[in-house]
């Protein structure tokens, strides 16, 4: 099986300062699919979201279950399948601050699924603030990591493909945090970034964030190389991990 994606809609000189960037789009499994087969597959025990908005991620979740965000727009079951459900309608920061998802849970977060504000100090701290709760095999799923076009990368919200500047936490993690195994697949509409053989008991990114967003908040994409940044992530294709045989060979819980 080929493990690289198949990209569409191919054009031009990815360095050209006169190209959108890709000019071509995700043409793997959409994201919604893959994070489903992370629960079919391998079974959570519990599982701690930000971003949940309408809460279509939240349909196919069967274990308990922490979804946090700042303004819910529930367009699904509140309950689901699932045997317990925590809403925080606060910002990840706050919920952090104020509660134990241990304790919540009566475990430790197998799988977390981090697509809150596109902000790459955000992220960041959603990052180490939910591994500290982890065990080394669970698995932080991060959304929007692979943006397709110039205009995705505005910090603020466009209304429309909005990745901000997230992609920048993936950069950090491989600079900081060589332990991590990290997988980028090409999930539609902008990638799936799966970190496991995590430390709960590290503390290098916390201890260095200041120091970390002071560099990485001069950094933008013009800058850093849309190319260079692609060709680091070793982006994967979704088909990898569309069989239960096929994810147990990178994760398992």
């Amino acid at each position: 099986m080929n493990g690289k994606p198949n990209y569409g809609m191919q054009s031009g000189n990815l360095q050209s300062p006169d190209q959108n960037f890709l000019g071509r789009t995700l043409s793997g499994s959409h994201y919604l699919e893959v994070l489903k087969n992370f629960h079919r597959y391998l079974q959570p025990r519990t599982y701690l979201e930000i971003g949940t908005n309408t809460g279509s991620s939240l349909d196919y979740v069967e274990c308990p279950t922490i979804a946090i965000d700042p303004r819910f727009i529930l367009k699904t079951s509140a309950t689901g399948n699932r045997p317990a459900t925590f809403f925080f309608q606060t910002t990840s920061d706050l919920f952090f601050r104020n509660h134990d998802p241990i304790r919540l849970l009566n475990d430790n977060i197998d799988l977390a699924f981090l697509d809150g504000l596109h902000e790459a100090e955000a992220l960041l701290r959603d990052f180490y603030n939910t591994e500290k709760y982890c065990n080394t095999n669970s698995i932080i799923v991060l959304h929007d990591c692979v943006p397709t076009h110039r205009s995705m990368l505005s910090r603020a919200d466009n209304g429309g493909g909005w990745t901000g500047d997230v992609w920048k936490v993936v950069c950090i993690l491989k600079e900081y945090r060589p332990d991590i195994n990290i997988h980028t697949y090409d999930a539609a509409p902008t990638g799936l970034v799966c970190c496991t053989n995590l430390n709960p008991n590290s503390t290098s990114l916390r201890d260095n964030y200041s120091d970390i967003w002071k560099k990485w908040s001069k950094i933008d994409m013009e800058s850093y190389g849309y190319e260079k940044y692609i060709t680091e992530c070793d982006i994967e294709s979704t088909n990898l991990i569309a069989s239960s045989e096929e994810i147990r060979r990178y994760y398992w819980l």
